[in-house]
This record gives structure tokens, sequence and C-alpha cells, in this order.
């Protein structure tokens, strides 16, 4: 192969995935170009496209937390400068939240009172919880579809892991890595419409 043709196809390669998302930057600054070209460079090296629900990302270093809507943004925390799986993961988890949002089945009181029927006692206050039982209930699917996302890209124990030291949404964490829960959970996210992998898939990540 020629090197005229390998420019071509590594341009080709970039240009692809490139379009499979829209970044745009708040300020332009030095930290939203660098989370901006990690995430074009993960969503080109992993196999994710499958679980974009939402392509226009806004990259902005004032904001306080990443968040879904009305536009997902990533911000500039020095977590997300300093881990490339911790970007991937939360971009992930604001992706489900798309996820849920577009494809959930019933109202989200039907939603939660799914949840809640398995899960009747949860700890919401932060950094337990989101804050609210609800956010939680709606948290703890999000939470368990990134957790299942993150083991098929890189491995359970590594994704174990990451989640386990966010110092965020840990009574969260901590319900969705008990093993014992995993079948609650499996079957909530089939019966909700979440199902991100094949049956086949799922088993073999649990």
């Amino acid at each position: 192969m020629t090197k005229e043709v390998i420019f071509v196809f590594l341009t080709m390669v970039s240009f692809l995935s490139d379009a499979k998302i829209s970044i745009k930057m708040a300020n332009d600054s030095a930290k939203e170009v660098e989370i901006k070209n990690t995430i074009h460079a993960l969503v080109g090296e992993y196999d994710i496209e499958h679980w974009i629900y939402t392509k226009d990302i806004l990259v902005n270093e004032s904001a306080r937390v990443p968040h879904s809507h009305p536009i997902l943004t990533m911000n500039t925390a020095d977590a997300y400068l300093k881990s490339d799986m911790k970007v991937l993961s939360t971009f992930l988890h604001e992706q489900f939240h798309w996820h849920v949002v577009l494809n959930g089945k019933g109202t989200i009181d039907e939603f939660q009172g799914a949840i809640k029927k398995e899960f009747p006692k949860v700890e919401y206050q932060r950094p337990l919880g989101s804050g609210t039982e609800g956010g939680t209930l709606s948290h703890l699917l999000v939470c368990y579809l990134e957790y299942r996302a993150m083991s098929s890209l890189i491995g359970e124990s590594s994704a174990r892991e990451l989640l386990q030291g966010n110092p965020y949404y840990t009574w969260i964490y901590k319900t969705i890595l008990d093993k014992e829960n995993h079948p609650k959970l499996d079957r909530l996210i089939e019966e909700l419409n979440l199902t991100i992998f094949t049956k086949d898939k799922a088993a073999a990540n649990s």
C-alpha cells in the first residue's frame, strides 16, 4: 500500500468517525479542545455507534457536571482530562439517559414505579443517589447500562474498578455492581425496552 493510499484511508476513517457525532465547544478553550479530541478518538476506537442516541454534543468547561439534556454536555473536570476511560464511561452514561427518554416504556411514573417495585428503598441523598427518589430510581438502570457497556468494552473487572471509584452515586453504583441484583436489573432492562445487547451477549458479560 502506497503512502498516498494510506493517507487517504486514514483521512476517510477520521471523517467517518467524526461524522457520527457533532461536537461544539462553549468557549474554544484548550481544555475543551482536549475533551473534544478525546471523544472523537474514543468514538473511532470503540464500537459504540449503536449506543449513540444523540449526535449533538457540547463541551463546556463552565458546566458544573456532565448532563444529558437538553443537549448532552461534557465538562472539563480533572477526572476527565486525566482518564480517557472516565470520559468514555460518562459519555455513554449520558447517552443512556437519552436511550431511556427515547425508548423507555411507559410514562415517567410507570417507568420509575416498575423500578421501585424491585428496589423499594433507595438512598437518594447525594452523593449516595441523584438527590431525588425518582432520579435515583432511573439512575439505577442508566448506571447499570453504563456498567454493562463498559464491561463489554474494557472487561468486567476494569469496568467495576472504574465505577467503584466514582465519588458520586455511590449507593447506586454499589447496588448495580452487586451481582445478586443483576437478575432484577436484567429483567427491568428487558421489560422497559432498554436492552442494548442480545441476550447471549448480556449473559456472557454476567
